[in-house]
């Protein structure tokens, strides 16, 4: 395979200059421009030496990942989560890498001629940049899935809440800005419409909507505020088990979808005090 010089490097330098930023971002660390420069050009320069270093297989490995590990401390000038920056960048190559071999092996390209030492192929730039793209989208968008999972399950709670002596296990996510409470007082939890199948059938969930069930207690139309403006909400009176205790609460229906996890609940803090 004839391999253009400055084609191997521009491809290296936009790689990892890319993967040591999605690095720095997913560390949450300051970017360097200097430290992101200077490592990205020692990794293409390093990728356009490599077929000449006589070593191949385990050797290589090492070679790759001492040179990974120069690129963490360049990328700062600093030894500040040194380990964490040199395992999370050589995942992320091992992971591109990964995505660029089923690319490879879709267009009828050599495995072993496109990876080497460095990221050196026949494939257009072009091509490599657009992979490269949507691997940076999809990293991001799997951190920000973890995190928001992470956050959400430190901050949601089972409780059981009944109504007309059906009880439904309920996961809410506790926001301490819902201070919403009903005319009596009551704090309100805040459910999608659909949860109220729980406990009620179609036809009664119509009539909940429509202010005619006489089956449930207290059945109001409670007005919210909002950066959007006021809405009215369906509220009515409910019972929620916490910690093996009674809490007199309300049912409040969103307006809309509630997106939060598995979370199908807002739930205020004042709910959780025992």
């Amino acid at each position: 395979m004839q391999i253009v010089v400055e084609y191997v490097l521009l491809d290296n330098l936009m790689i990892d200059a890319s993967l040591l930023y999605l690095t720095a971002k997913t560390l949450k660390l300051s970017i360097n421009k200097l430290g992101l420069f200077t490592a990205s050009s020692f990794g293409a320069g390093f990728a356009v030496l490599s077929p000449l270093i006589p070593f191949g297989g385990f050797f290589a490995i090492v070679i790759k990942m001492l040179v990974a590990a120069v690129m963490a401390y360049m990328l700062e000038f600093s030894f500040k989560k040194f380990f964490l920056k040199t395992l999370l960048f050589i995942g992320y190559t091992f992971l591109f890498g990964g995505a660029l071999i089923g690319i490879f092996s879709f267009l009828g390209i050599s495995v072993y001629d496109g990876i080497a030492l460095g990221y050196v192929s026949s494939l257009p730039l072009g091509a490599i940049l657009v992979s490269l793209c949507v691997f940076c989208v999809f990293v991001f968008k799997a951190i920000k899935a973890l995190f928001d999972n992470k956050f959400v399950a430190q901050n949601s709670c089972l409780l059981k809440i009944m109504v007309n002596n059906k009880t439904a296990d309920i996961r809410g996510f506790v926001d301490t800005g819902n201070t919403l409470k009903n005319n009596q007082g009551r704090p309100v939890i805040v459910i999608n419409e659909d949860t109220l199948k729980n406990w009620f059938d179609a036809h009664e969930r119509l009539a909940i909507m429509l202010n005619k069930n006489t089956n449930i207690t207290n059945l109001q139309d409670l007005v919210v505020s909002s950066l959007g403006g006021n809405y009215k909400i369906k509220v009515f009176d409910c019972l929620a088990i916490v910690s093996g205790i009674q809490k007199q609460v309300a049912l409040g229906i969103a307006p809309n979808k509630i997106k939060c996890g598995d979370c199908i609940a807002i739930v205020g803090s004042e709910v959780l005090e025992v």
